[in-house]
């Protein structure tokens, strides 16, 4: 049984990215967080009141940071220290609590440097996201109103011009409800998503068999984990933000292909405890698709998000950062790695119990 911890404070603790133990007076292990499972590579139920040894090999490092934080009666706190698990050496911010109860004595916090980075990756995003949001927000509400003019101005003048002209009134016309329909798209991301349950592998096999009409040159590769349950999301968005995403790999693949054979792969998986925006999800929705193209600079990477950043002479630069907004609205992200030969766009989404 799990020693007595506020219900409140054990699920903050559940939740944790960051990897917490709490040892009793012996240093004793009486409480694993999931985080911490996930570092150290065992499980609570089978280090319960057994030494903190067990699972910290440098148990002299340890009882000195512990010292030092008893007679400061604070927390003492090392940044990229060291740390040996299982013969692998993992580079942590450690931090050492006391904690005054009958049940814990010490709180060990420990921080990995590669979540550190991550961390701050995601915040550079998020902060470039909302800064692109408010541009995006502003400029379609800047260009809506005159363009509605436009279009009813070209209406009336319709009936007016002879033959000749007509023709270019339908083009002002149809190009002003183009742009209609691409500011109604930009304003679309503030709207609060309608959360209802769907099957993520119609969504993707309705977009697959969209773009082979299109694109009947690439090979539509599928390899889906028929086992994931159905996911509650705003259709639309998921279809869109998904839709941008293979389209673009589809543009990439046929403008300059890298290979004889175009190819993009599907992939679906559940994968479980996995930490993003800080937090540790318990179950996440890990949808992949993988081009077989030239690939994407390793400097160009971030600014794929950008709006009006486009490497095509007829793209808005807009669908990248659409489908930014609109996972970021799941509470999702998009990560990208990319080489020659290999592009992955990594769609992260939990999955609610």
């Amino acid at each position: 049984m799990v020693p007595p911890i506020k219900e409140k404070e054990n699920n903050e603790l559940e939740q944790l990215a960051t990897s917490v133990v709490l040892l009793d007076k012996n240093l004793n292990i009486k409480y694993l967080n999931p985080s911490a499972e996930i570092l150290f590579q065992i499980s609570l139920k089978k280090v319960r009141d057994k030494q903190i040894s067990l699972i910290f090999e440098d148990i002299d490092y340890l009882k000195y940071r512990i010292e030092k934080s008893v007679q400061r009666s604070s927390t003492y706190k090392e940044h990229e220290c060291q740390i040996k698990i299982k013969d692998v050496i993992k580079t942590v911010t450690f931090t050492v609590t006391p904690y005054d109860d009958e049940d814990y004595e010490f709180i060990l916090e420990f921080i990995e440097m590669d979540q550190v980075l991550q961390v701050a990756k995601e915040e550079r995003m998020i902060l470039q996201q909302k800064a692109n949001s408010e541009l995006l927000r502003n400029l379609a509400h800047e260009i809506r109103n005159p363009l509605g003019g436009i279009k009813g101005s070209a209406q009336l003048l319709s009936d007016e011009v002879n033959e000749d002209l007509s023709e270019y009134i339908r083009i002002i016309i149809s190009e002003s409800e183009r742009l209609q329909r691409l500011m109604d798209s930009l304003l679309s991301p503030h709207k609060i998503p309608k959360f209802e349950k769907n099957n993520i592998h119609e969504i993707l096999e309705k977009i697959r068999s969209t773009l082979k009409l299109e694109y009947s040159e690439i090979e539509f590769i599928r390899d889906y984990d028929i086992s994931i349950p159905l996911i509650s999301c705003d259709y639309e968005k998921i279809y869109q933000s998904l839709f941008n995403i293979i389209k673009n790999a589809c543009e990439a693949l046929t403008s300059s292909p890298f290979e004889e054979k175009n190819k993009i792969k599907f992939v679906t998986r559940s994968e479980r405890k996995v930490i993003f925006h800080k937090k540790l999800h318990h179950t996440v929705l890990n949808i992949s698709i993988i081009d077989n193209g030239h690939g994407i600079p390793k400097e160009k990477i971030e600014e794929i998000f950008f709006p009006l950043v486009s490497g095509k002479d007829s793209g808005t630069g807009l669908g990248l950062p659409l489908s930014q907004n609109f996972i970021t609205l799941h509470n999702g992200i998009i990560d990208v790695n990319s080489r020659p030969g290999e592009t992955e766009f990594k769609i992260l989404l939990p999955i609610q119990n």
